[in-house]
């Protein structure tokens, strides 16, 4: 069997833990720049987390897994990806140019991937370079510890197995997954960097070709990108000077702006939610909570639903009985408008959870290296 399928061996269990971070470090850079080229919906999804289940991708996985990081396991890791391909999910009209974006959020993983498989390669070298020198012996007995020599595999999962799973797999596999992931095939980062950059140029140049003198012509339709630009721009207007009047407490003109808003854009849930707050400024409940309603059934974000449920449940704690009492508190809830609208990420979280997996490498690799030291030196 080893003969007929050289890439068959026990020893391709070792890139697990290589794949559960190529994988982790490969999609949040994905997620995060998305997020900050303005496209939320990476929060809601819960990408910004280091949890690496949340970014796994079985397809990959089985096919590194079974062939191994040689030709083998590159061609079988193309084969899954075409056959089931795991698209880059982003909210493209959260961006301000668009396709532009799309390509460098597609080029963020590739490059985030190669990135840490490059620093991972050269603490390999850092640890092999204090290996030969804390233990006195020559490189060659140091690499097959740190890297796969074929005439030298482990036959267990012992020290050396370890080793070499936690060091160069670590690398090894960020680097092949960058390389992967840039060839322009249906499925893969650089196919999508590429369709989104010429699509860019493409609508580049419509555009600037749009700025010359055309002949009018009677009811022609704009495209449906136009259409989503143009929505979507007049509600984000009509919001932001709906909460200016708000803010300065004339309530009619700010119902009258956020109403337009959500004509303009149905599922805006932040009008929704802000209309219901000027309603509840006016002491207008039944109304306010028909607002808060719409958010809860109509908004495109998760930000807005939660928002109006838990206006929908303090205002449910106000009692109209006291009809004085009530439109006080009513009042009081629905002073200033709702700006907050954007998700944001648990930064604590994912800070301490960076902080967690940094403390457990260091100790790994404290551990790895000082047991190495004295096996070298028997």
């Amino acid at each position: 069997m080893g003969q007929l399928f050289p890439f068959l061996h026990w020893t391709n269990i070792l890139i697990i833990p290589g794949l559960l971070l190529a994988y982790m470090v490969h999609e949040l850079g994905h997620a995060l720049a998305a997020y900050f080229l303005g496209d939320t919906s990476q929060v809601e999804r819960g990408k910004i987390t280091l949890n690496p289940f949340v970014h796994f991708s079985w397809a990959g996985f089985i096919a590194f897994l079974v062939f191994g990081l040689g030709w083998a396991g590159f061609v079988a890791f193309l084969m899954f990806s075409l056959a089931w391909p795991k698209p880059l999910r982003v909210n493209l009209k959260n961006f301000k140019r668009s396709y532009f974006d799309l390509c460098l959020v597609a080029l963020a993983g590739p490059a985030t991937s190669f990135t840490f498989g490059l620093v991972g390669f050269l603490l390999t070298l850092v640890i092999a370079a204090a290996l030969v020198y804390a233990s006195g012996v020559s490189t060659d007995r140091v690499f097959p510890y740190l890297f796969r020599m074929d005439s030298t595999l482990p036959q267990t999962l012992d020290l050396q197995a370890l080793s070499i799973a936690f060091t160069s797999y670590v690398s090894l596999t960020s680097l092949w997954l960058a390389f992967v992931s840039l060839i322009p095939l249906p499925g893969q980062d650089g196919f999508v960097a590429l369709i989104s950059l010429i699509t860019f140029w493409r609508e580049r140049k419509r555009s600037s070709q749009r700025r010359q003198p055309e002949p009018v012509v009677a009811n022609r339709p704009l495209t449906l990108l136009h259409q989503q630009r143009r929505r979507n721009s007049a509600a984000d207007i009509h919001f932001k000077a709906g909460a200016d009047y708000h803010e300065a407490q004339q309530y009619d003109d700010a119902i009258a702006r956020y109403q337009q808003a959500i004509r303009s854009d149905q599922n805006f849930g932040p009008a929704y939610v802000n209309l219901g707050l000027a309603y509840l400024a006016k002491g207008s409940r039944q109304r306010a909570i028909q607002a808060f309603r719409g958010a809860a059934q109509r908004a495109d974000d998760r930000k807005s639903q939660e928002t109006a449920w838990q206006q929908l449940h303090e205002l449910s704690e106000i009692s109209p009985v006291n009809s004085e009492t009530a439109s006080e508190s009513m009042v009081e809830m629905g002073a200033a408008p709702w700006t907050d609208t954007k998700p944001r990420p648990n930064w604590l979280s994912l800070g301490l959870s960076s902080l967690l997996l940094f403390i457990s490498a260091v100790f790994l690799y404290s551990y790895l290296v000082s047991q190495l030291i004295e096996l070298l030196r028997v």
